[in-house]
């Protein structure tokens, strides 16, 4: 009997040491941040993201139109073998006749509901007869061709309506490398409101070929067919950062980089296109190339482009600018590529008094010029303004 009474002492014991055991590890562990902790703030964090990008795609949405062009041919119609009274086959005549029919589908937004214009791409309504608008509420309006600017890419058009919903344009020169951004648009004329999300890959962007002032901000959110013009978007805020313009794929599909025109520069040719119906702009009359980075430490300069030709009878053939000046500065501003330049005289209204600096070989000149009109047939080449 002794010996049955020790061995039931031994198994409380040890029962009782396992459960004091088990409390003391229990009371380390709490005391350590486990993955829980981590993975429920990885969950808010990401909630917030997400409420932003949704109230930032509800925003823009009623501004949001999809639009067909039409354009007007002649068709025929009638003809073939009819029958007289008497049985008797004969060849009818066709008639031609004159119609609309669709051309085709693109995006765009209102920016001003009061007036109702509409931003949206050159190529989207360029060659066309008439257009219609259909808002995110569904109504078709008929809207007028306001003017386009092909160097840019950019049209206005206007719809006579109440109840129209405006965008908030933003400060495209704010957005930033990896920052958030929704484009939205109609893709294929057939997927109403459709949204994509990505960042803004880069800024910047010249060289494309894709228009003659090229500043585009380029982005991995989708930019499918139909989707040109459209608006891309801050998804923090909800504004409007650029244009949706193009997509650079080398197979030639649908799936690429994609490309806007920042809304700084869309704005301004927008209000110029609203009040004289095309774009003047300021015209140099020169030839530019860049200087590479081993050039302009050769040259011991900081930045500058180089004149590489001259229009006779142009502005700054006149000025005295010669073949193989360095521009430094144009109207006080710096020089640092022939980009710069197209857009510093781009932006000046003709017959404008300006000032350039120039390097010509080892002496620094300050030429008066007065900025000309740019010619319509201008644009041709990429590196003249």
């Amino acid at each position: 009997m002794a010996e049955r009474k020790k061995h039931n002492w031994a198994v409380t014991l040890g029962i009782v040491f396992g459960v004091v055991l088990g409390v003391v590890v229990s009371k380390l562990m709490d005391r350590v941040p486990g993955p829980v902790f981590a993975e429920g703030k990885a969950q808010r964090t990401v909630s917030e993201a997400t409420n932003l990008t949704r109230l930032a795609a509800k925003s823009i949405a009623p501004s949001v139109v999809a639009i067909t062009t039409l354009e007007r041919v002649r068709m025929r119609e009638g003809g073939g073998i009819g029958f007289d009274r008497f049985g008797v086959p004969f060849y009818r005549q066709p008639r031609l006749k004159e119609g609309l029919q669709p051309r085709g589908v693109g995006s765009g937004f209102i920016f001003d509901a009061v007036n109702g214009y509409i931003m949206t791409n050159n190529h989207v309504v360029a060659d066309a007869e008439s257009y219609i608008v259909r808002t995110s509420d569904k109504r078709e309006l008929e809207a007028k061709l306001v003017g386009t600017d092909p160097q840019t890419d950019i049209a206005v058009l206007k719809i006579e309506s109440e109840n129209l919903s405006s965008s908030v344009l933003g400060d495209s020169d704010q957005i930033e490398v990896a920052d958030p951004v929704l484009a939205v648009g109609n893709p294929f004329g057939l997927l109403e409101q459709t949204v994509t999300a990505g960042i803004i890959s880069a800024k910047g962007r010249r060289g494309l070929n894709l228009t003659n002032y090229e500043d585009f901000l380029q982005t991995d959110a989708a930019i499918n067919v139909g989707n040109s013009g459209g608006p891309l978007v801050n998804a923090n805020t909800g504004e409007v950062v650029g244009v949706n313009t193009a997509i650079f794929s080398r197979s030639g599909g649908y799936q690429g980089i994609g490309f806007a025109i920042p809304i700084n520069q869309a704005r301004k040719i927008a209000q110029k296109l609203i009040k004289d119906g095309a774009v003047v702009r300021g015209w140099l009359g020169v030839e530019m190339k860049d200087l590479t980075p081993k050039e302009l430490k050769s040259l011991k300069l900081d930045n500058g482009a180089s004149v590489e030709g001259v229009y006779i009878g142009g502005p700054a053939k006149k000025a005295g600018l010669l073949p193989g000046d360095i521009l430094l500065e144009f109207n006080g501003k710096p020089v640092s590529s022939s980009g710069d330049v197209k857009d510093l005289v781009a932006e000046m209204e003709p017959a404008s008094a300006v000032q350039m600096k120039v390097r010509r070989k080892e002496e620094l000149k300050t030429l008066s010029l007065t900025v000309g009109v740019q010619p319509k047939d201008h644009g041709q080449s990429k590196n003249s303004e």
